[in-house]
């Protein structure tokens, strides 16, 4: 243990933070892959085509918007049970700021 406070602070922090992230990230990944498999089973045109830390951005076809929706949705929401349900929120846009 430091002596420092900073940097006993530091790795408390990095102690904490590093399993929870590293969850998070194996959580995402494994909805990548539902939610891709899903795509493939339905015969779907959308596309994956972005993820940035815990969101997936998706060219989506206009008679696709519904569809997608709930799939991503469940798919995200129910990848794993939790004690804490996971919250999806989902934007639509031509871009990602309208989106967001």
């Amino acid at each position: 243990m430091s002596a420092n406070g900073a940097t006993r602070n530091f790795g408390e922090r990095m102690a904490v933070n590093t399993p929870i992230q590293g969850s998070a990230a194996d959580l995402i990944k494994m909805a990548m892959i539902n939610i891709d498999n899903r795509l493939r089973k339905e015969n779907l045109k959308s596309m994956m085509i972005l993820q940035v830390h815990d969101e997936l951005v998706f060219e989506v076809t206009e008679n696709e918007i519904e569809i997608m929706k709930g799939l991503v949705k469940k798919e995200m929401e129910n990848v794993m049970p939790m004690a804490v349900p996971i919250k999806v929120d989902i934007g639509i846009g031509k871009n990602w700021r309208e989106a967001g």
